[in-house]
């Protein structure tokens, strides 16, 4: 009836355009056959997402970027894996690129100090957060808090809000009971504030100074395999020949824990602590492509001597 209309009102026109856009969407998401991508759906109560999502832009990014005039930079502190760019440029076409990684302008070797501290309970515990509550409090108290406490779910994030904010005598701040820019400006003004977050934490933020001088996550950042897009890249790997684990969950991982980690030393004068509270970190073989990707920080498994080193800093004299 619509298209029996055309050309008789604006309106209907563009009513015309929509549904056709629509159908077209639809038929498309219905040729599921097609090799190559990712074919998904949310449901956010009263309504729902269809989602076509390539596994892939390596080609077209490839194409766009020759026939574009002009030179292309990408730069970043978190694009290797074991000093290596080719994960990152073979998602994006660009392993005829010429690359180059430069040393980083932080002293980690004097600014910071690494830990996975001995004794710490396998991330499937029942009592996981309870433990790390009481395993970890001191060094918050001894650092009068100036820390990070990046999550890898909701739950866990909750669940450790809810158990420091009983046993701490320091403001304890959550992601999401306010604006982000907003906690960030409480957690600053405090000047001994324990922040537990997720997600939008682990990058883009920037806390310079003696603000933050602790940074602490709770488990390697693994993205669940029931994630629909890495699922069907993990099965896209293996048909293949590849291995879905190494060569697309561990760099992605690893990644992820760069960017997290990266919140700690944003100047030359930042100095701190990065505490990883999985123990899979040194006792499972993929722990050191975790390892080799880090900064040349120097380690221990000692919290005391994490507490040793934040005494140092300039806020805990």
């Amino acid at each position: 009836m619509i298209k029996l209309s055309l050309g008789r009102s604006a309106a209907l026109d563009a009513i015309f355009d929509r549904t056709t856009t629509y159908c077209n969407r639809l038929n498309r998401l219905k040729e599921t056959t097609i090799p190559g991508f990712s074919y998904w759906f949310e449901s956010f109560g009263r309504h729902f997402l269809l989602a076509l999502t390539p596994l892939t832009v390596a080609d077209k990014f490839h194409d766009m970027i020759t026939t574009e005039k002009g030179s292309w930079i990408f730069t970043s502190a978190t694009l290797a894996v074991s000093d290596k760019l080719s994960y990152f440029s073979q998602r994006l076409g660009l392993e005829k690129a010429n690359s180059l990684i430069l040393p980083s302008p932080f002293d980690y070797q004097r600014q910071t100090l690494l830990c996975v501290p001995r004794y710490l309970p396998d991330i499937n515990q029942a009592d996981f957060a309870e433990q790390l509550v009481v395993m970890l409090k001191p060094v918050i108290e001894h650092n009068q808090g100036r820390c990070f406490f990046l999550c890898t779910s909701l739950h866990m994030m909750r669940e450790l809000t809810a158990m420091f904010r009983e046993c701490l005598n320091l403001p304890v701040l959550m992601q999401g009971e306010t604006s982000k820019a907003r906690l960030l400006s409480q957690f600053t003004a405090a000047g001994n504030a324990l922040l537990i977050a997720t997600n939008s934490f682990w990058e883009g933020v920037d806390v310079k100074g003696d603000a933050l001088s602790c940074v602490i996550i709770d488990r390697l950042p693994f993205t669940s395999p029931d994630e629909p897009l890495l699922r069907a890249r993990m099965q896209d790997c293996q048909l293949h020949g590849g291995n879905a684990f190494y060569d697309v969950q561990l760099p992605d991982a690893v990644l992820n824990l760069k960017q997290g980690i990266g919140r700690l030393v944003r100047d030359v004068n930042d100095s701190g602590v990065i505490i990883i509270c999985d123990k899979r970190l040194v006792s499972r073989p993929y722990g050191e492509v975790f390892l080799n990707s880090l900064p040349p920080s120097p380690r221990t498994r000692s919290l005391q001597v994490v507490i040793n080193f934040l005494a140092k800093t300039p806020s805990t004299n």
